[in-house]
């Protein structure tokens, strides 16, 4: 598996190529389909990535698989270049660096919400607009439940985390009384 550094080059120079020509969008819908075949067909996925394959049998499945996918050239050759290199491995983490990429360009900012419940579409569209004016990008909220919170919210963005649960209020509050007990004594 490569570290992020590479797959994040990676990704840069399909997002160059996407931005030459214009199709950035249709670039990284092309790799999220051939993520979704590599994990519906896990022998293809095993395939492309076993070392004890050689490259020109990785190249022939990898062609017979796109074949009848009406892939952009830039999108094939970039899946070609990951079998010639043996990068196939890393394909995952470099669609994943691709995606971010995307959004970043795009002004989209992902943003992790972890609540009790799920929140009533009032509360999301509240909290979305919120924060939209807030960093003046197009946020998209990424909704996770957590019954251990009881209630409240866990709103995560980028390396930022405002936690407004009931469980940490409730943790507070606990610190605050053993604080004061001890210090009484």
């Amino acid at each position: 598996m490569i570290g992020g550094g590479l797959a994040r080059r990676y990704a840069r120079a399909l997002l160059d190529i996407g931005r030459e020509e214009q199709q950035v969008r249709r670039i990284l819908g092309e790799a999220d389909r051939f993520a979704l075949l590599l994990i519906e067909v896990p022998a293809l996925r095993e395939a492309l990535e076993a070392s004890h394959i050689n490259s020109r049998d990785k190249m022939a499945v990898l062609e017979a698989t796109i074949a009848g996918e009406d892939f952009l050239p830039a999108s094939a050759n970039f899946l070609r270049l990951l079998i010639d290199k043996g990068r196939m491995k890393a394909f995952m983490r470099i669609l994943s660096e691709l995606r971010l990429l995307v959004e970043e360009l795009e002004g989209i900012e992902r943003v992790e919400v972890v609540s009790a419940a799920p929140l009533p579409v009032t509360q999301r569209d509240f909290l979305k607009n919120v924060l939209e004016r807030q960093t003046g990008k197009r946020i998209e909220l990424e909704e996770k439940l957590d019954p251990a919170l009881l209630g409240g919210m866990v709103v995560k963005m980028g390396s930022t985390i405002y936690d407004g649960s009931v469980r940490t209020q409730l943790s507070q509050i606990r610190e605050n009384l053993r604080k004061g007990v001890s210090q009484a004594l």
